[in-house]
């Protein structure tokens, strides 16, 4: 059994401009399938995403390469046949899907500040069935051959890459596929219990639910915060579409950019907890419960831990056993016991490693050792920590190219190489006792994976020093790095022509100026109307070294009704940051008429990935009406950048003092 096809997940390109339809050669019984119903789309804050949201069961034909668009017998349709194609003058770019049905009319969404004019969504014909979406482009503005079609029976997504933005296939574009940055508290649910894994790896229980009802609400939490309308926007890098049983474990897929946490491992009953970070869990899915495995019985819980983290939990006595395998499009894991992982051929193609380059960085009171490495093909990989050691499995590879495992023992002597398997080989690296935290990054083909190994150093007392002939002051050896949410093609949420990107960049840039007259030094992660990644925003971030972080936001809801301000907070260093600026902000709310939505631990990337203190702030609703009048004027955004910029001084200063 072959777990992962090159082309995972991912049908070829169908070149067609016209569809075909193509009669199936004789077969005597055909059984129908009910088409499934389309309801929307949903486009990525990335602007080379978008989610085809649907209800039923997509049946691809067998071989969901096969290049045919229908498949009738007497009108009955038996399969969702995916195609896509290209037309000209103008460019646009077209995907059908058939028996399939439209919920309601048809659809044009007008987007701004993206490489696409607009997409049209329709009910192409009727008896056959097929819906059609049309993408509205610039000639030249679409990388036509980075424009694909993913699918599986729950979901179907399009991948795009543009000319104007960084090509979704740019090696040189890494994304973060596995991060062990800390949390201060991780909470696991499952059946009548809520454990608590606590800093010192301490068991503890508490908050036992008695029904199911409560359990259900545990893992959705409350359906405002856990998918909040930004318009057409996904809220994730990650769209965890199925889960289907495999001989020898459990295959997860979706869409995105996948990033992993960690797993930990819970006693009594004996758990493993897999988190995804930034990502959304299919509705379907939610609180859902799969068994497995042949002899041992081990059970799946599915669940939406957080706003941005899904979390599967394998339960059973050899829970322990069981490793994550990432597929070479990133788009998949499969998840199985060790010696079934080392047994199984887990992609056709085969690969080796071609290049091991190293970088060092010893700026900032912070040693950075990034280890390179290259592949013939891509890689099918698993990562995780034991032991003091990082482990990386590449499980499709099966040698070094000349002198690059030298290299390696050159750049980390303490680093072995372990053959695992004719067709698998184990890098196992030694990290130190103070490591801040470890990072693998992947290029998007998989091709290039680095590990980002950061050790913190002793902190240093701050000096008084003379600069450009001005002795500084407190205040100025502070630094503070400031966040405008949103920018560029990502607009953020919006409410009739007004894009939450341009109320945050007039309040950033008015705390920044707040806080230069203070004599604070300021780096602002955007300074004009730009895309700046997540990613991009905590890497400034953790580059400055700043006292503290603040990100601002414009908050929206389905419900026009809600209003409100909220400061959100992650790590345990960051909740009297958190209070102390939002009782600040807190003074104004009477003379503002807004209501008080109090603090909320939140894991919003920004605030999980920057190593400093750090807070975001939605500033009202854009989707209240009273609440938009007011946040767009000169007068609201001028209070509400100096009760931020007065709280960041609050908090400063007091910390000054308990040094």
């Amino acid at each position: 059994m072959v777990l992962f096809a090159p082309l995972f997940g991912i049908s070829k390109a169908f070149a067609a401009e016209e569809i075909a339809p193509t009669a199936p050669a004789a077969v005597s019984v055909y059984k129908p399938v009910p088409p499934i119903k389309i309801i929307d789309l949903k486009f990525d804050n990335s602007d080379n995403l978008v989610l085809i949201n649907s209800q039923g069961q997509i049946n691809l034909p067998p071989d969901k390469t096969e290049e045919t668009s229908n498949e009738e017998t007497d009108g009955i349709q038996i399969h969702n046949y995916i195609t896509k194609g290209f037309l000209k003058d103008p460019a646009r770019a077209y995907v059908d899907i058939t028996n399939a049905i439209l919920a309601g009319s048809s659809k044009n969404y007008e987007l701004k500040n993206s490489v696409l004019k607009s997409v049209k969504i329709s009910q192409f014909s009727l008896n056959p069935n097929i819906v059609r979406i049309v993408f509205n482009y610039k000639a030249g503005d679409i990388i036509t051959s980075n424009f694909n079609v993913l699918a599986n029976n729950k979901t179907v997504a399009i991948r795009y890459a543009n000319s104007l933005n960084v090509p979704i296939n740019n090696a040189d574009k890494n994304q973060i596929i596995y991060s062990n940055t800390e949390d201060s508290k991780r909470t696991v649910f499952f059946e009548n219990t809520t454990s608590v894994l606590s800093d010192n790896n301490a068991i503890g229980q508490e908050n036992t639910l008695d029904n199911s009802t409560q359990l259900n609400q545990m893992f959705e939490k409350n359906n405002e915060q856990i998918v909040p309308e930004k318009e057409y926007k996904l809220q994730s890098k990650f769209y965890l579409s199925s889960v289907s049983k495999m001989q020898n474990g459990i295959m997860v897929k979706g869409a995105g950019f996948l990033s992993l946490k960690p797993v930990f491992f819970l006693e009594n009953p004996n758990r493993m907890v897999i988190d995804l970070d930034d990502t959304v869990l299919s509705r379907s899915l939610r609180n859902r419960t799969i068994t497995f495995g042949e002899n041992s019985g081990e059970t799946l819980k599915l669940g939406q831990n957080s706003a941005n983290v899904a979390r599967l939990v394998i339960q059973g006595a050899d829970a322990k056993n069981y490793r994550v395998v990432i597929s070479p499009d990133l788009q998949n894991i499969f998840i199985a016991k060790r010696q079934d992982v080392i047994n199984a051929k887990i992609t056709e193609t085969q690969s080796i490693i071609k290049t091991v380059r190293g970088f060092k960085d010893n700026s900032k009171g912070i040693e950075t050792n990034t280890l390179e490495f290259t592949f013939s093909n891509p890689a099918a990989f698993s990562v995780f920590e034991e032991n003091r050691n990082l482990y990386l499995d590449f499980n499709n590879v099966n040698s070094f190219a000349a002198g690059a495992n030298e290299e390696l023992i050159k750049l980390y002597p303490e680093a072995k190489t372990i053959k695992i398997a004719l067709d698998k080989l184990r890098i196992v690296l030694p990290v130190s006792e103070n490591t801040l935290n470890i990072q693998t990054k992947a290029s998007a083909d998989a091709k290039t994976i680095q590990t980002v190994i950061k050790t913190k150093e002793p902190p240093k007392e701050k000096e008084q020093v003379i600069s450009k002939g001005k002795e500084q002051t407190i205040s100025n050896l502070y630094k503070v790095v400031i966040d405008a949410g949103h920018g560029g093609s990502d607009v953020g949420a919006t409410r009739d022509g007004i894009y939450e990107k341009n109320i945050t960049l007039a309040i950033a840039k008015m705390v920044e100026k707040n806080l230069k007259n203070k004599d604070v030094q300021t780096t602002m992660t955007l300074e004009k109307d730009k895309t700046v990644s997540l990613q991009e925003r905590c890497d400034i971030s953790n580059d400055t070294r700043p006292d503290v972080f603040v990100s601002i936001h414009v908050n929206s809801s389905v419900n026009d009704a809600i209003y409100g301000v909220e400061t959100h907070w992650w790590k345990a260093d960051s909740k009297d940051y958190a209070n102390t600026v939002h009782t600040n902000l807190a003074k104004n709310f009477n003379k503002w008429k807004t209501k008080d939505r109090g603090l909320f631990k939140s894991q919003f990337y920004v605030i999980n990935h920057t190593e400093a203190p750090a807070i975001l702030v939605e500033i009202g609703f854009i989707s209240n009406e009273n609440e938009r009048k007011a946040i767009i004027t000169q007068k609201r955004q001028l209070e509400i950048a100096k009760a931020i910029s007065e709280g960041i001084m609050n908090y400063l200063k007091n910390k000054g003092q308990k040094k």
